[in-house]
């Protein structure tokens, strides 16, 4: 079967680049769900764009579709083979009629009987035949956080169509979507090669459109920009500062990128470190310069759409631009430094946290008292606690600052300049700016007041808007509530804190109602733990755990999210590392737990024990229990498992020799409260019966 090169382009207005990182990995997953749809053989392909563009390039297409081999269901087997396996009249009349010879017939049994099936064969269309329809399914299959409906008819997309490009090797393929033809012509640069260009094959996209100003590939189109920000860097003789998030944003509003270093005056570099690069990212998208040490110098580079030959006028723009934002931010500055943090705070009460939730002067007393508790479980000493309530106190006062209104980006971060500024202590500038901690990009809070003073920021926000009903539901989660609970959990995991979740919850509850914010929905604790305890179950599953090891653990009882990763943690490295032993504590266990799970009782009468192999058991067990529960309370998870595992030999002979579920009640159950007593040792830390240990893989 032949092979060619298959290039798919869509041609747009320009991509919004807040949707790229949304819209390429759709178009790869909907690309591959069609070529299988529609049994198109395929090497491999690659999703390229820019922002004019949507291609998709497929080397190795087969021309012929994979063959088809489908199952028909035919005639009952009792009417239509004989008792010595021969086929009759009806099971060949089937065969006939569908196409199937005899030999790729067969019996299959079924749930409503034995029935005789064939095996059809069906060998593929070309596939030039094929691409019309799975190319105008693929797009209209597309699904955009936000898309456009335009022109005639009702076809959405998440820009205007302009041209499509549509080449199976040298061939064009017929194809119209929302009124735009397909051709072999593409476009150029915009501005450096505006005129249509015939793609005389696919294999010669890439080039063709080299030569006419356009990297389509963003791979190759990043690497160009990383190499020419090193290189004015290195005339400059300064570095760039890398920003993954600028990087990606500029990637994709260019098309044959460039770059340009322009100057600002030193009088800049006055302001803050991070207001600085903020003023230079935000507005217009500049990178910034540091020298060897890392402290700011004063240039900025620009990523422009075109060959910088000539461009000292745009660079002068750019220059005068840049030069009033930071004169405005430097004002900005120079008017907050005039004010106390503390003088803000007041001003919070005109501030609305959210719709029907008060002030954020109302969440700030909320938080202080949090804090306060927090600090409390977490036996932190008086000095820290006061230090935290004076954080809290201060958290959300720049709010107000003119330099968080213009810049919001940069609540926290002001604050801890302008604490530091007030002569407040180091540890409560740090906390405030830590309080919004963890980040996108895997900032953490690195100080433990800090981190107090964000479980207890995250944790108001959820449980708030969880007791007015704003509870997220499927992608739906506009307060990024997801986002705050992963905080949650990431905090405690890492700093490895024990933080009962119920009285936690309810504390928070109680401070709302106290302030006049009653609960809109029932039971608002049992739906913020479950929140809370997906995002640690989610997190543990992406993290490589085996699902039967969290469900085993989630069906235990605690109510603290750190407990509830060590003892994942614990069984996870059973599974991974000591599977001989996980395999026969799990064994004993639900051996057990099997034939006692619907007993309720647990008493156990020695004088009813008439067997020597329950007798020896029964003894055994009382020797451990309290060791093995002592163990667990403690921590002790390893050595609490090998002191049970020391009674596996007698439970074991104890099934061999003993019948629990005999005639005699009184002996059935005794039988069963001992079954039971050993159930319950680990009935707390997990349900050990839910857990797979897959046969044969031994210790891994």
């Amino acid at each position: 079967m032949g092979i060619e090169d298959l290039l798919f382009e869509i041609g747009v207005e320009e991509l919004p680049t807040s949707l790229i990182q949304e819209i390429f990995p759709e178009v790869e997953e909907q690309f591959r769900e069609m070529l299988k749809k529609f049994r198109i053989p395929c090497e491999g392909f690659q999703v390229w764009g820019t922002p004019r563009r949507i291609a998709v390039y497929a080397r190795g297409v087969g021309l012929s579709q994979e063959p088809v081999v489908r199952e028909i269901k035919g005639p009952a087997k009792k009417v239509g083979m004989a008792e010595d396996g021969t086929w009759l009249s009806p099971a060949l009349a089937f065969a006939r009629t569908q196409g199937i010879a005899l030999e790729n017939l067969f019996v299959r049994e079924t749930e409503r009987g034995t029935y005789i099936f064939g095996r059809k064969f069906e060998e593929g269309r070309p596939v030039k035949e094929v691409l019309p329809e799975a190319l105008s399914s693929f797009v209209a299959s597309l699904e955009f956080p936000r898309s456009m409906l335009w022109g005639e008819g009702h076809f959405r997309f998440v820009r205007p169509i302009r041209w499509l490009v549509a080449l199976l090797g040298r061939e064009e393929i017929p194809l119209s979507i929302a009124g735009v033809v397909a051709s072999r012509y593409t476009r150029g640069h915009r501005f450096l090669a505006p005129a249509p260009l015939p793609v005389p094959e696919a294999r010669a996209y890439e080039e063709v459109l080299q030569e006419a100003g356009v990297v389509v590939d963003p791979k190759k189109r990043r690497a160009r920009i990383e190499e020419a920000l090193s290189r004015r860097a290195r005339e400059a003789g300064v570095h760039w500062l890398r920003d993954e998030e600028l990087l990606e944003e500029v990637n994709f509003l260019v098309e044959y990128p460039d770059v340009l270093v322009g100057r600002f005056s030193e009088k800049y570099l006055s302001l803050p470190p991070r207001l600085l690069i903020t003023v230079m990212k935000h507005h217009q998208r500049y990178f910034a310069a540091c020298d060897n040490e890392g402290n700011l110098r004063p240039f900025f580079f620009v990523v422009i759409n075109r060959p910088c030959d000539g461009s000292e006028k745009i660079i002068q723009g750019n220059e005068r631009v840049l030069q009033a934002r930071l004169e405005d931010a430097l004002f900005f500055f120079e008017e907050d430094r005039k004010h106390r943090l503390a003088d803000w705070v007041e001003a919070l009460k005109g501030v609305v946290f959210q719709e029907d939730l008060g002030s954020m002067y109302e969440k700030t007393e909320r938080l202080v008292e949090l804090v306060t508790y927090l600090g409390e479980v977490l036996q932190r000493s008086e000095a820290e606690i006061a230090l935290l309530r004076r954080a809290a106190f201060l958290s959300k006062a720049d709010l107000v600052s003119s330099m968080v209104r213009e810049f919001p980006e940069l609540q926290g971060y002001m604050g801890r300049v302008y604490a530091a500024l007030s002569g407040e202590r180091e540890e409560v500038a740090l906390a405030i700016e830590e309080s919004y901690l963890p980040s996108p990009n895997g900032r953490f809070p690195e100080t433990t007041l800090g981190s107090i003073l964000a479980l207890a920021d995250k944790m108001d926000t959820i449980v708030s808007s969880f007791a007015l009903g704003r509870i997220p539901t499927g992608s739906q989660d506009p307060l990024g509530l997801r986002r705050l609970g992963q905080g949650i959990v990431d905090i405690l995991l890492v700093r490895q804190w024990y933080c009962p979740l119920p009285e936690w919850i309810a504390r928070n509850l109680a401070l709302l109602a106290a302030q006049g914010f009653a609960p809109r929905i029932p039971n608002p604790e049992e739906e913020v733990q479950r929140f809370l305890l997906q995002r640690l179950r989610s997190f543990l599953l992406e993290g490589g755990k085996h699902y039967s090891v969290v469900n085993a653990v989630f069906a235990g009882k605690t109510d603290d999210l750190y407990e509830l990763a060590r003892r994942v943690e614990f069984l996870q490295g059973l599974f991974e590392k000591d599977r001989t032993l996980l395999a026969e504590i799990v064994t004993g266990f639900t051996r057990a737990y099997n034939i006692s799970r619907d007993f309720e009782g647990r008493e156990v009468q020695e004088s009813l024990l008439v067997e020597a192999a329950e007798r020896d058991l029964y003894r055994a067990l009382q020797n451990i229990e309290g060791e093995v529960r002592g163990l667990l309370t403690r921590g002790e998870y390893r050595k609490a498992v090998e002191v049970f595992q020391g009674i596996i030999p007698l439970l074991n002979r104890f099934f061999d020799r003993v019948l629990v579920m005999c005639e005699d009640e009184a002996l059935r159950r005794n039988r069963l409260g001992l079954m039971r007593r050993i159930v319950e040792l680990f009935a707390d830390f997990a349900d050990l019966s839910l857990i797979v240990v897959e046969e044969g893989a031994g210790v891994a």
